[in-house]
């Protein structure tokens, strides 16, 4: 039995973060995250959770679909909204000394606005680079029969695997937690929070299909 394989180690640390945005741009100069969203993880289990809403002075505008995709609330992002170097230190605490940094497309998306606020806050982002671990890529990678080995470069397998593009597959974060039968709260994805919480119950498969 592998019993080094992450499936088994129940002392490593993950943390699953998520961004709500603006728009779907890549750069603090046309996109910014409303909500951060944190879960942290040890073995299957989440420990701890950090929700925070953002207020930048900013004349960026949300559309009105991605108000609706994302449940926007703008009076309660005034009211709660935080400064960002208020929050930044946790956030840089938490990624620092994670074991593994998931998200489902964080390589395609999150990274970009993670990258732009560790910039912004004077801070080198190298070291969490090769801590990713995208669900997106990895359940992809399985359905195309294309697995992970454990003698290739894991960051460099989920981006090969984020560019190969497959039509007849699906792998969206709300179907694989249905293909995986998981019990969750689908009504109200689009919720950093609940979004993760999905997320984590997803890797818990997907883990147990990946020789890491």
């Amino acid at each position: 039995m592998d019993e080094h394989l992450l499936r088994y180690d129940k002392n490593k640390t993950y943390v699953l973060i998520d961004c709500e945005t603006f728009n779907l741009c890549l750069n603090f100069c046309h996109n910014l995250p409303w909500q951060i969203g944190m879960i942290k993880a040890k073995g299957d289990f989440k420990t701890d959770s950090k929700n925070f809403y953002i207020h930048w002075d900013t004349t960026l505008k949300i559309s009105d679909d991605a108000a609706r995709i994302t449940r926007y609330d703008h009076k309660k992002v005034q009211k709660e909204g935080l400064n960002i170097k208020d929050i930044f230190p946790t956030i840089k605490d938490w990624l620092d000394h994670a074991d593994y940094i998931i998200g489902h497309n964080i390589l395609g998306f999150d990274i970009y606005l993670i990258i732009e606020l560790y910039k912004t806050m004077g801070c080198n982002y190298d070291h969490i680079i090769n801590k990713i671990i995208d669900t997106n890529c990895i359940a992809r990678g399985n359905k195309y029969n294309l697995p992970y080995k454990k003698d290739q470069d894991l960051l460099e397998y989920q981006y090969k695997i984020y560019h190969t593009r497959r039509k007849d597959v699906k792998s969206s974060l709300t179907f694989l937690g249905k293909e995986y039968n998981i019990d969750h709260d689908y009504e109200n994805l689009h919720d950093a929070i609940n979004d993760l919480d999905l997320n984590l119950k997803v890797w818990n498969k997907l883990k147990w299909q990946i020789e890491l």
